[in-house]
């Protein structure tokens, strides 16, 4: 939100995120009209202009505060460059955490509904900070590294969404465990178990 905004305004601009997001809850945006957010927020359409273009500003609005680059930053630096099982289980127990910060917003916008190209705007975020903590990557390594990135956010990102779509039906200990052990050990490793 925009500093400079009164009180007022900010509000106003707040019970607009609120209506859409009401609505962008339960359907794709592109089913998604001005009207209706104008109808349910109580403002009428210019008052909706004075702040969006479109729904999808509002969207992106909502997609750019939902998770900040410091926020995957702080988690990294903590534990991702250390590989015991223990730092494991804090790295993913941190990244529940930040869902649970943003539940309102996250598993939304990397479920059903969701913009399909959010993960990949979170990615864009991500990625230099994890670069950054490899020194002296060459290109190809650093290729490498994106492609490792693109892979693991794909399937952490969509099991969590996932599991809260899913009304966290696995008790939190447990969902790390497998998210663990699957990131450890690989899927077909821990397939295998129930073979």
């Amino acid at each position: 939100m925009e500093k400079n905004l009164s009180p007022t305004a900010a509000r106003t601009k707040e019970n607009i995120i609120e209506a859409f997001w009401s609505i962008y809850s339960q359907k794709r945006i592109e089913k998604i009209t001005v009207k209706e957010i104008c109808q349910l927020s109580g403002y009428n359409r210019s008052t909706f202009y004075a702040y969006f273009r479109d729904v999808y500003e509002v969207l992106e609005e909502i997609e750019a505060i939902t998770v900040e680059a410091q926020d995957f930053k702080l988690i990294i630096l903590e534990q991702i460059v250390k590989a015991d099982k223990a730092i494991g289980q804090a790295l993913l127990a941190s990244v529940l955490a930040l869902f649970e910060k943003n539940s309102k917003y996250l598993p939304v916008l990397l479920g059903e509904n969701g913009d399909p190209l959010f993960r990949k705007k979170l990615l864009e975020k991500l990625t230099p900070v994890v670069l950054s903590m490899f020194e002296d990557l060459n290109p190809q390594e650093a290729l490498k590294v994106k492609y490792l990135m693109e892979y693991q956010s794909a399937a952490m990102l969509s099991t969590i969404a996932k599991w809260y779509a899913s009304d966290k039906d696995l008790p939190a200990d447990q969902f790390i465990e497998m998210l663990l052990a699957v990131t450890t050990n690989g899927v077909q490793k821990e397939m295998y178990k129930f073979l």
